[in-house]
C-alpha cells in the first residue's frame, strides 16, 4: 500500500507552486514596456511607500492611479501623496494621455516631455518645480489642459506657446515668471491665469477679455482689465522748437523781411510731413492687419473643420454649453458617486457619442481627468421639478448588470443633465452592428 506524503513534502509542493505563480506573474508584468519606467519612478519618488499596490506580483494596469489602453499606460493620476524627486522616469510612457501629479513635492526643472506625443491633460500644480518654462511642452500639440501653477518656474513665457492650438486651459499663476506677456493667440482658450508672477508691460489685446483675477498680483502689469497704462508724452513736446518771430539773431541782417516768413514755411513743412508719414503708416497698418485678419479667418475655419475629428478618429469634439443652465441650482449626487461642481462640468471638453429620441450623450473629461457620460435631455417634457426628482430617485436606485447606474443629475427649467459612469464596452449600436471603431455608453446612446 502506498504511503501518504509527509507534511514536509506537501510544504515543498506548495512552495514550488507559489514560486512558479510569482515567476509567471513577474514574467507577464515585465512584458509590458512601461513596467520598468513605473518601477524606477516608484523607487526614486515613493520613499514613504504610499504606492503599496505597485509590486511585481500584480498587473501594473491594476496599480493605484494607473489606467491602461491596449496594455499601455494611458492615464497616471497620483495626487497629494507626498511624492518627491524627479519625474524623469515617466518620460518613457509614450502612450500617456493624462498625467496629474498635483500637490506633491517634486522639484528641479521639468524634464523633456517631447516623447509624450499623445498627452492631452498635464497637471503639475502645487509642487516645487523650478527652472524656465520647458520648451519641450510647446511640441505637445495635442494638449488641451496645461496647469503649471504654484511652482517656482522662472524665465519668460515663450512666444511659441501659440503652437498649442488646441489648448483650453493655460495656468501659470503663482510662479516667478517675468518679462512681457507675448501675444497669445489660441482660438479655444477658456481658462487663462498668470497672476502672482513678476510680469510687466501692457496686457495684449487678445487676452484683455479675461477677468482681472487672471492678471492680479503683477505690480508692473497694466492695461485692460487692470489699470490703464501711463500715457505716452504728447507729440508736440518732442518737436524741435521753431524759430522765434520776434527779437534778433546774430548775423541775420534781413530778419525783418525773411525771419517771420521762414518760420511759417518751416511750420507748414513739418505739418505736411507729419500728415504724410501718418497716412503712409496708417495704410501699411491697415494692409498688415487686414491680411492677418483674413489669415486668421482662414485658420479659424480650418481649425473648426479639424476639430470635427479628434486624433483622426470619427469623434466630434464639442463642449457642454452653458445655455439653459442655472448656476443657482446644484448637481444632485447619489450615494457612492464621486462629487464635483457644476462649473467643472461646464468647463469639461467632451466627445459627442450619439443622439437619441430623448437627447444627446457626451463623453466628458473633467479637469482632474475624471471621465463621465452626460445625457442632455433637451426635448423631454416633464412636469415640475418635484416630479423630475421623484423619477431620478427611482432611476438612481436601479441596479442591474446590464444597466449603467445613474450617478448624479441636474435640473433647470430649460436644461436637464444625467451623469453616468463612462463605460468603454461600446454602445447599443456597437453591440448590434459590431463597429469596433466606436466607444460609447452601454444602453445610453440609442435610448
Amino acid at each position: 500500500m502506498a504511503q501518504p506524503p509527509s507534511s514536509s513534502s506537501s510544504i515543498l509542493h506548495i512552495t514550488i507552486i507559489t514560486l512558479t505563480c510569482h515567476f509567471f506573474l513577474f514574467t507577464q508584468a515585465t512584458k509590458n514596456p512601461d513596467f520598468h519606467s513605473l518601477l524606477a519612478f516608484k523607487i526614486t519618488s515613493d520613499t514613504s511607500n504610499k504606492l503599496t499596490s505597485w509590486n511585481i506580483t500584480t498587473d501594473l494596469c491594476t496599480w493605484y492611479g494607473v489606467s491602461c489602453l491596449r496594455n499601455r499606460v494611458s492615464r497616471l493620476v497620483l495626487e497629494n501623496l507626498d511624492l518627491h524627486g524627479s519625474v524623469e522616469p515617466l518620460t518613457s510612457l509614450t502612450q500617456l494621455r493624462v498625467l496629474s501629479l498635483k500637490r506633491n513635492s517634486f522639484n528641479g526643472p521639468i524634464p523633456n516631455l517631447s516623447n509624450l506625443t499623445s498627452l492631452r491633460l498635464l497637471f503639475l500644480s502645487y509642487n516645487n518645480f523650478s527652472g524656465e518654462f520647458p520648451e519641450s511642452l510647446t511640441s505637445l500639440t495635442r494638449l488641451y489642459r496645461l496647469d503649471l501653477s504654484h511652482n517656482n518656474i522662472s524665465g519668460k513665457i515663450p512666444v511659441n506657446v501659440n503652437s498649442l492650438s488646441r489648448l483650453l486651459t493655460l495656468r501659470l499663476d503663482g510662479n516667478q515668471i517675468e518679462g512681457h506677456i507675448p501675444n497669445i493667440n489660441l482660438s479655444y482658450l477658456q481658462d487663462f491665469n498668470v497672476s502672482g508672477n513678476i510680469l510687466s508691460g501692457r496686457i495684449p489685446e487678445l487676452l484683455s477679455g479675461f477677468p482681472d483675477s487672471s492678471f492680479a498680483q503683477n505690480p508692473s502689469l497694466c492695461g485692460t482689465p487692470l489699470q490703464k497704462c501711463k500715457d505716452v508724452p504728447a507729440l508736440a513736446s518732442s518737436l524741435v522748437p521753431l524759430p522765434s518771430s520776434s527779437g534778433s539773431m546774430p548775423g541775420n541782417k534781413s530778419h525783418r523781411n525773411g525771419g517771420p516768413r521762414m518760420g511759417t514755411l518751416v511750420l507748414i513743412t513739418i505739418i505736411l510731413g507729419d500728415v504724410l508719414v501718418l497716412a503712409i503708416v496708417s495704410l501699411l497698418l491697415y494692409c498688415y492687419f487686414w491680411r492677418n485678419h483674413a489669415n486668421k479667418m482662414e485658420e479659424r475655419k480650418e481649425a473648426e473643420s479639424n476639430s470635427k475629428s479628434l486624433e483622426g478618429e470619427n469623434q466630434k469634439m464639442v463642449y457642454i454649453g452653458q445655455q439653459g443652465l442655472d448656476k443657482g441650482n446644484k448637481m444632485v449626487f447619489f450615494e457612492g458617486a464621486k462629487r464635483f461642481e457644476l462649473e467643472d462640468l461646464l468647463r469639461a471638453s467632451a466627445e459627442m457619442l450619439g443622439k437619441g429620441i430623448l437627447g444627446t450623450v457626451y463623453k466628458a473629461v473633467l479637469d482632474d481627468g475624471t471621465v463621465v457620460a452626460v445625457k442632455r435631455l433637451k426635448e423631454v417634457q416633464i412636469g415640475g421639478k418635484r416630479e423630475f426628482e421623484q423619477r431620478m430617485e427611482v432611476l438612481g436606485k436601479l441596479r442591474h448588470s446590464n444597466i449603467v447606474s445613474l450617478k448624479a443629475y441636474y435640473f433647470a427649467r430649460d436644461e436637464k443633465l444625467l451623469v453616468f459612469d463612462y463605460m468603454v464596452n461600446g454602445s447599443l449600436f456597437w453591440l448590434l452592428h459590431g463597429d469596433a471603431d466606436h466607444e460609447g455608453v452601454l444602453n445610453l446612446t440609442q435610448s
